[in-house]
């Protein structure tokens, strides 16, 4: 695992324990927490759908990219691309 996939991953888990912490904190009921939480956790996963859509296309690229290649130049193409 990447630095830069660490950093993003203790980032994230930061982001839900603040999250949870904020819930068990606020004083609203627990159908409004759960009906935010909900929106929240839609959001989350339309985000990341479109994150993992915009990879996949960048991986694809890379790919046209190499088989046009040689392969030295191509694995640094497709590192390059992938932010390895």
């Amino acid at each position: 695992m990447s630095n830069q996939t660490k950093i993003i991953a203790a980032l994230l888990a930061g982001v839900a324990v603040g999250a949870v912490a904020g819930l068990l904190l606020s004083p609203d009921s627990g159908e409004e927490n759960r009906e935010e939480l909900a929106g929240w956790f839609k959001d989350m996963y339309r985000s990341s759908k479109e994150k993992a859509g915009e990879l996949a296309e960048k991986g694809r690229n890379a790919v046209k990219s190499a088989q046009s290649k040689d392969f030295a130049s191509a694995t640094d193409d497709v590192e390059k691309t992938l932010g390895v």
